[in-house]
């Protein structure tokens, strides 16, 4: 499956901001697994191999955020003026 960037499919449509994100190892393959919680519940991110950085870009802006379950970064919190 072809994925163009940083996607979390287990969200329901709608904005949610990322309140921390984790990262683990996958023996495996050699990459990570990375999650990220949005309202106290962790989700799976799906990315494309070798990414890790780009997504790792995104989640370390000031404020990253769901929305329609694709990753973004922002400068400000989403829906200010």
């Amino acid at each position: 499956m072809h994925v163009p960037g940083p996607h979390v499919p287990t969200l329901p449509s709608g904005t949610h901001p990322i309140g921390n994100y984790r990262m683990h190892p996958d023996p495996g393959s050699g990459h990570y697994r990375i999650q990220v919680q949005c309202a106290g519940h962790w989700h799976a991110v799906t990315h494309p191999r070798g990414e890790e950085h780009l997504l790792l870009t995104l989640l370390q802006s000031p404020f990253p955020a769901v929305q329609d379950g694709w990753i973004t970064a922002a400068r400000s919190p989403l829906g200010s003026p």
